[in-house]
């Protein structure tokens, strides 16, 4: 997972540090990802975009690697699943899910999604904080619901999550650019019936079963 120290609970190195600097440096980096790509993301391409001198970057930061999960934390805040039911868990994951593919730096996420298969230690911190921890988090509380029978037995929580997560990902990053902004105001109705959907599925397995077991 992504490396639990903050930028700001740092101990500040030389000069007293400022908060405008750190903002545009954060920024910076995480735009330049976005456009480069790991192989083209430096410290000096950041220092550059963020319009501030080496020595306010290196008193700051001095690991690219640590930067770019700083500035991910910052500007790509991942809500823990809410709800107090499934169908209300699921509903507000993947209406947050969207968004977060949707919003102001999709072009970041979607090169952490590229980039995963390449081992890049960095890429993999930041794959289980966008996806891997994310998605073990919903999968515990679903299957809390299973375990205390609001779902069928015979229901697949990995299938059912992989529905909903996986039509969320595939409709964010295939969606033409002009029509992000009138899929986003959509977002209710869209989400209400893909959770309709995915749900219908075990919730029919289940009266296939019980009738088979009644017959």
């Amino acid at each position: 997972m992504l490396t639990t120290v903050s930028p700001i609970d740092s101990p500040p190195v030389g000069r007293p540090r400022s908060e405008d600097a750190d903002a545009r440096i954060l920024l910076a980096a995480i735009e330049l990802y976005g456009e480069a790509g790991w192989s083209g993301y430096n410290l000096t391409k950041v220092t550059q975009l963020a319009g501030v001198g080496k020595s306010s970057m290196y008193a700051r930061w001095s690991d690219k690697s640590r930067l770019l999960q700083d500035a991910f934390r910052v500007h790509v805040p991942v809500p823990a699943p809410t709800g107090t039911n499934v169908w209300d868990i699921l509903s507000e994951w993947a209406a947050a899910r969207v968004k977060m593919y949707l919003g102001p730096h999709s072009q970041a996420i979607r090169r952490v999604f590229v980039e995963m298969s390449t081992g890049e230690p960095t890429i993999t911190a930041l794959q289980d904080y966008l996806y891997t921890m994310p998605i073990a988090v919903l999968r515990s509380r679903i299957w809390e619901f299973k375990t205390n029978g609001y779902l069928p037995v015979t229901t697949s929580v990995t299938r059912l999550i992989d529905g909903i997560e996986g039509s969320v990902l595939m409709r964010s990053f295939s969606i033409p650019p002009e029509n992000v902004p009138c899929f986003l105001s959509e977002i209710p109705e869209y989400v209400e019936t893909l959770v309709a959907d995915q749900l219908r599925a075990p919730l029919r397995a289940g009266e296939i079963r019980l009738a088979r077991i009644a017959s």
